[in-house]
């Protein structure tokens, strides 16, 4: 079992800290002994200068008797006391008795009795010879006739007593040392390993993604480390916030792009999928992770498409037709990613637009030509009726000249038409705004069409009002209130035509009302199509080109207004237009 990390410690500082004790008491001891040995060398000095004067006093009162003289001294300084003579014979000894002196061998080569001799006091420690015990000797030179050194002796076991209990102390005072060290230890220990513990705390919660800071002091390595954590998880943020904010501009780019887009993996599982794509399909979410692109699409086309990419190991691109609900055009392109990972990126472009793009060029081109052929037509075969000798028919020239003449001015219309719409049309068309009075404009439009008007019978009337100001391109205003009130004549065979005008602050209208046959309902959607026509005989016969409503369509548009009409069958029509003031 692991030890934490508090007990690692304590323990590691609790060896160093008991090896430390144990090498200081060890010194200790060492020391306190030489001490306690000084101590009595000292002590045993000054006593072997008082046996020294005691022993010379003795012999100045008469001859000396060492051996009394030794045992006098020895029992006034509770010690053993020996004099040694210069030839190192001992001639007295508190613990011989004087019958043994004889037997007692020279100490002449000891060391302490070898020095004194030479004039210098000495001490030694050794087994006595004599006693058989250890003693501690002290010898000092003496100056006393017989006697040239008194020797004091002490016993070992006193020295070993003194030392003993110095050492017991020690060891007490180690002991507690100890006790407390290992206190400290663990309490400072404890405070460490709570600081790291905090800093792991910081540092899972970091990586949870939260917003903490560790602490910084005291400013120790710990502290450091928490300086450095924080900064690091400032940076952290930082790098995750420029990660979050590329990936959410990637979903941006990918959710809104109108290609499908999709991420197949090499099992054939979409890892990612838009928007577009699910449209595409019909269906209404995006396709979770994970989801099998085959049960997903179920079209074999695209699969065999991606699979292509993927072994050849380059793009791949094809147009086909995705049969979901209704038949789609795409132009897909499936592009490996990485070589050996499998993964390819398909990417669908829906064609339908451009299909209908040209599809529309097509019958914009045919109904051009239509348009074009029938006055064509016409104008050919009246010439060539001229030519083979109707000029000298007086009765019909002129009717067959006239009929040139109006188709003559058809074509021009429909040429003038067309290109009116191409500049409506054109990219980058802006109107050329100025401040211009609506319902004055409307007055000089409808006094244009007023004679044509009362020959067919009709009333055209304006609504009574005041200015109607904004700022708007004149002429683009002209021409499709001209078309309106044009249509509304050309196609009203009794009754009125009324045109009315209004404002407010935001905007402007004018409605075209008038009591002619009327728009079905299917046809209401398709009205401002370009050639398109309701009742198309009977168009061609009033000498419409099919192209007004679309250029009022367009004109309106370029101010940023709209074109709306109400219409049922035998009840006349309305066509009202709305535009910004300015």
């Amino acid at each position: 079992m692991r030890l934490p990390v508090r007990a690692q410690f304590a323990i590691a500082q609790a060896l160093v800290l008991v090896t430390a004790f144990a090498l200081f008491t060890m010194m200790a001891a060492h020391e306190q002994r030489r001490w306690v040995v000084r101590r009595d060398v000292e002590m045993l000095e000054r006593m072997a200068r008082l046996a020294e004067l005691e022993v010379a006093a003795e012999a100045r009162r008469g001859p000396l008797d060492a051996p009394a003289a030794a045992l006098a001294a020895g029992r006034a300084l509770r010690a053993r006391v020996t004099l040694i003579d210069s030839a190192g014979w001992v001639v007295g000894d508190t613990d011989v008795p004087r019958p043994r002196l004889a037997a007692v061998e020279n100490h002449r080569e000891r060391p302490e009795v070898r020095a004194a001799l030479a004039g210098r006091p000495q001490w030694a420690v050794r087994r006595s010879r004599t006693v058989g015990i250890d003693l501690l000797y002290v010898a000092v030179p003496a100056r006393i006739p017989g006697v040239a050194v008194v020797r004091v002796a002490e016993r070992l076991t006193a020295i070993a007593r003194l030392d003993a209990s110095l050492l017991a102390l020690s060891l007490a005072a180690a002991a507690i040392s100890l006790l407390v060290g290992f206190t400290l230890i663990y309490w400072v220990t404890g405070r460490q390993v709570a600081r790291i513990r905090a800093l792991g705390t910081v540092a899972s919660r970091i990586g949870k993604g939260e917003a903490v800071r560790a602490r910084e002091l005291p400013a120790d390595e710990l502290g450091r480390l928490g300086r450095e954590l924080n900064q690091m998880a400032a940076e952290l943020r930082e790098r995750l916030g420029a990660i979050e904010r590329e990936r959410d501009e990637r979903e941006q780019i990918l959710a809104h792009m109108r290609d499908g887009v999709a991420l197949i993996d090499e099992a054939g599982r979409i890892l990612r999928a838009n928007r577009s794509l699910a449209e595409m399909f019909e269906v209404p979410l995006p396709p979770e992770s994970g989801t099998p692109f085959q049960e997903f699409a179920r079209a074999p086309e695209l699969e065999e498409l991606v699979h292509a990419a993927r072994s050849r190991g380059r793009s791949v691109e094809a147009d086909l037709r995705l049969w979901s609900p209704r038949p789609r055009p795409v132009r897909a392109t499936a592009t490996p990613l990485a070589a050996g990972e499998g993964a390819v990126l398909l990417v669908l472009h829906d064609l339908s637009e451009a299909e209908e793009l040209i599809r529309m060029r097509q019958d914009f081109v045919a109904n051009v030509s239509h348009e074009l052929r029938t006055p064509l037509t016409s104008i050919r075969g009246y010439a060539e009726t001229l030519l083979g000798g109707a000029l000298d028919d007086t009765e019909r020239r002129a009717d067959f000249v006239r009929t040139i003449h109006q188709q003559a001015d058809r074509l021009h219309a429909l040429v003038e038409d067309l290109l009116s719409l191409a500049q409506l049309e054109r990219p980058g068309a802006r109107p050329r705004v100025e401040s211009i009075d609506l319902r004055e404009l409307v007055q000089r439009q409808a006094a244009a069409f007023r004679h044509r008007a009362e020959r067919a019978g009709l009333v055209l009337e304006i609504a009574p009002g005041g200015p109607v100001t904004l700022e708007a391109d004149r002429a683009l205003l002209e021409q499709a209130v001209a078309n309106l009130i044009d249509n509304a004549v050309k196609y009203t065979e009794r009754g009125r035509v009324r045109v009315s005008l209004g404002s407010d602050e935001a905007r402007v209208w004018c409605e075209v009302e008038d009591t002619g046959p009327g728009i079905p309902p299917e046809d209401l959607p398709r009205v401002f199509e370009r050639f398109y026509r309701v009742d198309k005989a009977r168009s061609r016969e009033k000498g419409g080109t099919g192209l007004g409503l679309s250029i009022v369509k367009h004109a309106v548009a370029l101010h940023g207004g709209q074109v709306l009409v109400r219409s049922r069958p035998g009840q006349g029509s309305t066509f009202r237009f709305e535009i910004p003031r300015g």
